[in-house]
């Protein structure tokens, strides 16, 4: 799968007074228009999984060409993911929303299907927001982040 080039998003969960929490995914993908769904996949025993199983919503972040610091921090376990680094606010709902990225989409789950070592998320878009200028996406590929090129 290193083959397949993919979108790079930020998932995050941690309504209201809650701890926050987030990791990367490369496994974002649309699965109906209508009803809007998306569905991700987060592993069984990541230190995130526990989160999303005991959450209502979750907010999904698209991050944009230059953000490849804000995915490396969300990727690894342990790192101080809302640290001083990272621009966030408590949005709709009480969720972690990170600020300036390519579009930030507020989730409700609606399944959560247990796949061999992952979880598969399917929920709802009940918002979005997207960023108020065109940027390009941040695009992970062969273990690398690259940059689309345009025509």
């Amino acid at each position: 799968m290193r083959q397949h080039a993919k979108g790079v998003a930020v998932i995050t969960a941690g309504e209201d007074a809650g701890p926050p929490v987030g990791f990367c995914a490369t496994s974002l993908t649309s699965v109906s228009l209508d009803p809007p769904l998306v569905s991700f996949t987060v592993g069984l025993q990541a230190a995130s999984f526990t989160a999303v199983e005991s959450a209502r919503h979750v907010a999904v972040h698209l991050l944009a060409e230059g953000q490849e610091d804000t995915a490396r921090r969300f990727a690894h376990g342990g790192a101080a993911k809302f640290g001083a680094a990272t621009a966030w606010h408590r949005g709709p709902r009480g969720l972690p929303v990170l600020d300036d990225v390519l579009a930030a989409l507020i989730v409700s789950l609606v399944q959560l299907v247990p796949v061999g070592d992952h979880a598969l998320a399917i929920g709802r878009v009940v918002e979005a927001t997207h960023a108020p200028s065109p940027a390009r996406p941040l695009i992970h590929h062969d273990g690398a982040f690259v940059h689309l090129a345009l025509p």
